[in-house]
């Protein structure tokens, strides 16, 4: 860390004695230093003037600290909400949600985070179909007892055509057409094998490729039709989470049970994956509470009868303004007509009556703003009046506000109306020019800020025209609940009313605005985390943290390349072993994975390749002679001998000394001595020194291929 320098470490009382010491150089008539003479006073006011501008420049203001985060990329956190997933049962028909249907605990609501529908349908059973496990009459109850392997123990990385595997999960009635239908899938993770996660933004390359069938009609043909994969985040079954699909067409029941299936078509896992539940109607629920919000709608979005839908919870229980588009702002019309239809969870808002106001724009250009909020909130979403003086500030009446969550709009007279401008919410004005609508959320004093005409626009002069258009609010750090909680929902929908509401996970993730002191004691991890990739420890710890993968071992290894001229290229090797089974050759979809990772953090003249171990089989052989007690069939010293090999396949590479091997044996408790031992490799690029050790490539994994120990009994010996 750069030590900053102390530009006020003078006192008052030092400067001004320099002062007068300087006036002897100066002028040799100047002899009155009294407190009385004229000139000492202009004196004592320079030198308290320098000790102010030094104690100024001293100081870092809050803002500039703020800005030094920035230039070190760090961000400070805002408050946030936690997510949980909810599973709704015990529904009487198919559901539409609308989206942001709030479900309670106590006083804190959570919101579902996309409309989608809830079905009615209840999963019978789950057929598994692999050479492993063939049997399609058994019933499988998910209980969480039980982890079923969905595609068998064991499965190839090839095209496997000769043998099925799939599993199909049959229904009681049938699935709804053309609607989202989500699918919780539960997968089993032994204790040693979490993966590294995957974010949205991370580039990842699929391990296995699944196809989905529905049995039904579509397009006139009956039998098995593809199901529309919308989103899956279990990534083929890596991850436990949600699949959301879409039916094209009608499901038909076969053998008196609506069926969908999952075929796997090809696969690279690592490690073969295994399901300990199934639920449907799980969903995302994050802890916020919606009591405002708008949505803009293009003008390709409203249908030839100029009419548009909305599946969102406030369009349907609230209240809503219109807006249309005009002099680049937005214009409050009364003359839409809104229907709501609770039970098909929407809003059809007719937008006849201002056609002709957006008729001219353009296809793809924002034409419509609808403002929605709860009934109780229209007299409060005023926040004042604009003054047209630097630095106004609107005091916000409400608390827990989420700092993502807010959006405002002011008011200008544009050729005799009243037009609504967005404006953006900053962290700070240093980078506002004079022209732009910007303001700051100050938590602390809950107000927003507005800029001075230099640094940021201020509110045109208007009454009653500083308007909410957005508004979440959140519980923060205190929404992480634990399971089984949320038990309601505010809704006046009456299936949804009367259905089983299960928080199946704890709500986690919810935090409140992070302290600069904070911020600025997490930029300090920015110098010891890997930012590029330079050292062996380096590329160690970047390799480890692949998305999605999880490793058993990884080896860097620095200017080996066999094939390349390390005189015209920096080469790198890593070695892999991501599975701890024998003769698994690297998956091509790991060494992608691998490869788009770093490509991320390498640099641009190394060149880098990612190879699988190469396996060295061991036979080892010996005469040994053993107490009397000891019994062959325990086989406790053929255990010690793979625990010994075990350990020295905790780093690839590694030579196996023969007197290592040789003491560990003889020190044993059942031995007495040790004669003839001998080590045999069977592999290739091995070699043997005088010492007897075995000498491997620096990618090298031993395994115990044999084991022929000859034993004698010492009480034999003695008899003879």
């Amino acid at each position: 860390m750069i030590e900053i320098q102390n530009l006020n470490d003078a006192s008052l009382e030092s400067i001004l004695e320099d002062a007068k010491k300087q006036i002897l150089y100066q002028s040799t008539e100047w002899t009155n230093f009294q407190e009385s003479d004229p000139g000492i006073t202009l004196v004592e006011l320079f030198s308290w003037l320098k000790f102010v501008q030094h104690e100024y420049l001293n100081r870092i203001s809050v803002g500039v600290e703020r800005k030094f985060l920035k230039l070190l990329d760090v961000s400070m956190y805002k408050n946030k909400g936690s997510e949980t997933l909810l599973e709704v049962s015990g529904l009487k028909d198919n559901v539409n949600l609308p989206l942001r249907t709030k479900w309670k605990f106590n006083n804190m609501i959570f919101e579902n985070l996309n409309s989608q529908i809830l079905i009615k349908s209840k999963i019978l059973s789950v057929v598994f179909e692999n050479p492993e496990f063939p049997s399609q009459e058994e019933y499988y109850k998910f209980d969480g007892k039980k982890a079923f392997f969905l595609f068998g123990k064991d499965i190839g990385r090839k095209n496997d055509k000769q043998n099925k595997r799939k599993f199909t999960i049959n229904f009681d009635s049938s699935l709804p057409k053309n609607s989202v239908v989500n699918f919780y899938f539960s997968i089993y993770v032994s204790k040693g094998l979490e993966r590294n996660p995957i974010n949205p933004s991370d580039k990842f390359e699929e391990m296995a490729k699944v196809k989905w069938e529905y049995y039904g009609k579509e397009k006139g043909k009956v039998g098995w039709h593809k199901v529309e994969i919308v989103n899956d985040n279990t990534h083929n079954f890596l991850f436990s989470g949600i699949i959301k699909m879409k039916f094209n067409g009608d499901t038909l029941p076969l053998d008196g049970e609506y069926k969908i299936r999952a075929v796997l078509e090809y696969d690279e896992y690592d490690y073969p994956p295994r399901i300990d539940n199934l639920l449907t109607n799980v969903f995302i629920a994050a802890q916020n509470d919606t009591v405002c919000e708008n949505v803009i709608i293009k003008k390709e979005d409203i249908s030839a009868s100029h009419v548009v839908k909305l599946s969102s919870n406030l369009a349907l229980y609230g209240k809503s303004d219109v807006y249309f588009k005009k002099h680049g702002g937005w214009i409050k019309s009364e003359l839409p007509v809104f229907k709501h239809n609770i039970k098909r969870g929407e809003t059809i808002v007719n937008l006849s009556g201002i056609w002709d106001e957006i008729k001219a724009l353009r296809h793809n250009e924002e034409a419509v703003m609808i403002v929605s909020y709860e009934k109780t909130l229209e007299d409060k979403m005023i926040l004042g009046s604009g003054t047209g003086i630097s630095h106004q500030g609107s005091e916000i009446s409400f608390k827990d506000i989420l700092y993502d969550g807010l959006e405002i709009m002011i008011s200008e007279r544009v050729e005799g109306k009243e037009v609504f401008y967005k404006w953006e919410r900053v962290d700070d004005f240093f980078s506002s020019s004079k022209y732009d609508r910007h303001y700051i959320l100050d938590k602390e004093m809950n107000a927003i800020l507005f800029g001075d005409h230099e640094r940021g626009m201020a509110p045109r002069i208007g009454i009653n025209n500083i308007k909410i258009c957005s508004l979440r609010k959140t519980f923060g750090r205190e929404s992480n609940i634990k399971e089984g909680m949320i038990n309601s929902v505010i809704s006046e929908n009456k299936v949804i009313n009367n259905c089983m509401i299960r928080q199946i996970k704890p709500a986690v993730g919810g935090r409140n605005e992070e302290t600069l002191l904070h911020a600025q004691a997490r930029s300090a991890d920015i110098f010891s985390n890997p930012q590029r990739a330079v050292t062996v420890k380096d590329y160690e710890n970047i390799v480890k943290s692949t998305p999605g993968l999880m490793f058993s071992n990884v080896k860097i290894l620095p200017n080996y390349m066999p094939g390349e001229d390390l005189m015209k290229q920096n080469c790198l090797t890593i070695a892999v072993r991501w599975n701890r089974k024998v003769g698994l050759t690297l998956p091509e979809s790991f060494r992608k994975n691998i490869i788009n990772h770093l490509e991320k953090y390498r640099l641009i003249n190394t060149k880098i390749k990612v190879v699988s171990p190469e396996y060295i089989g061991l036979i080892i052989s010996g005469v040994i002679t053993v107490d009397s007690s000891y019994r062959e069939s325990d086989q406790y010293i053929e255990k010690e001998v793979k625990s010994f090999i075990k350990n020295i396949n905790s780093e690839m590479g590694q030579p196996l000394k023969f007197g290592d091997l040789f003491g560990m044996i003889d020190r044993l408790k059942y031995v007495s001595s040790l004669n003839k031992l001998r080590i045999t490799a069977v592999g290739n690029n091995t070699q043997k020194n005088v010492s007897e050790d075995i000498i491997i490539p620096p990618n090298g994994v031993y395994y115990v291929q044999k084991i022929d120990f000859s034993y004698v009994k010492s009480s034999e010996i003695y008899r003879s």
